[in-house]
């Protein structure tokens, strides 16, 4: 949440060895305030070029401020998407108003599309996590946890429609959520890059309908209301 950056602050000393790390009980808006500045910074520059001053800079805090909550940069990328997630996941799990599996699912599919603005944002943090994967292959089982939570949203909501019998699935239930989360995951990829066949409205039409076919239902009864979500 942005905050005033323009009165003066007393920063506490860097986080030193056996310090837990964790808010800061007198500026309780602290670590909110370093995370949103952490994905600000990776989105301009990427991971590799982002420096922890970078970070602290943004903030408009000093980089003993930034290392009392992280020891690495590392620790805040991950901490970073965390955050970034947290407002995708807070999307989906809204109230409990969808009544029906479909209309769920029509809401996962519209917020899985990397619009301009917070999506595309969270879509190029997870791709930068990915990246990073590959040459800090300990960064793995958080990776993991969050593809975990994501993948369980597909499968929680083909089943519940399965057992609603509103689904008519082309496979066994749990290969459908396989096979919606891999073609989701593809073509955002590429939507999130940017690549010329696609567009968000083209990526949100097309997993549209391939859900609709793998899930023996019409197309219509996916096409979220809302547009945007």
């Amino acid at each position: 949440m942005p905050t005033d950056l323009t009165a003066p602050r007393a920063d506490p000393p860097r986080r030193g060895h056996g310090r837990p790390p964790g808010p800061d009980p007198r500026r309780p808006e602290r670590l909110e305030q370093i995370l949103e500045a952490a994905c600000r910074a990776i989105l301009d520059r990427g991971f590799p070029a982002t420096r922890i001053a970078d970070i602290a800079a943004a903030a408009g805090v000093s980089t003993g401020t930034v290392h009392y909550y992280f020891a690495t940069k590392g620790e805040v990328l991950v901490a970073a998407l965390k955050w970034a997630s947290g407002r995708l996941f807070a999307r989906i799990e809204q109230p409990e108003r969808d009544k029906r599996a479909s209309e769920r699912l029509a809401r996962l599919l519209a917020v899985s599309v990397p619009y301009p603005g917070p999506a595309r944002d969270e879509y190029v943090l997870w791709i930068e996590l990915w990246l990073r994967v590959l040459h800090q292959p300990d960064l793995l089982p958080q990776c993991e946890a969050f593809s975990v939570q994501w993948r369980g949203y597909f499968h929680d909501v083909v089943r519940r429609g399965v057992d609603a019998g509103e689904f008519a699935p082309a496979a066994g239930p749990e290969e459908v959520a396989e096979r919606l989360v891999a073609f989701v995951d593809g073509v955002g990829f590429e939507t999130a890059l940017g690549y010329g066949w696609t567009s968000p409205e083209r990526m949100h039409a097309r997993i549209v309908e391939f859900a609709a076919d793998q899930l023996g239902v019409a197309p219509g009864a996916l096409a979220h209301p809302g547009g945007r979500r």
